[in-house]
């Protein structure tokens, strides 16, 4: 889709619409299908999301930066905030591989 003129208007008010018409389904499994939506757009030789040097935006960017979809698929994403941020003990401490070179000396 290109990026210059309005096109993309009607486009983010139809996924608005669509988002809260469908809003029961992506609380349940919306997760799944937006970690599989970023996944095809960032891998690699994949098509990203836009092209400023051609001035093209992939449709999908537009869903994926849309407010709502995000916060109706949040509870059944991936790869939540929630799970970087644990205090997990490092991998490389005493417990790992035994005692580490400070705990002797």
């Amino acid at each position: 889709m290109r990026t210059d003129g309005r096109s993309h208007l009607p486009l983010r008010a139809g996924i608005t619409l669509g988002a809260a018409l469908t809003a029961p389904l992506l609380l349940l499994a919306g997760g799944f299908a937006y970690d599989r939506l970023v996944r095809r757009l960032y891998r690699e030789g994949g098509p990203g999301p836009y092209a400023k040097e051609e001035g093209w935006v992939h449709p999908g960017y537009f869903v994926m930066t849309n407010d709502l979809v995000r916060a109706l698929t949040w509870p059944t994403r991936r790869w939540k905030a929630s799970r970087l941020t644990k205090n997990e003990p490092p991998k490389n401490g005493p417990t790992a591989n035994g005692p580490t070179s400070e705990s002797t000396a």
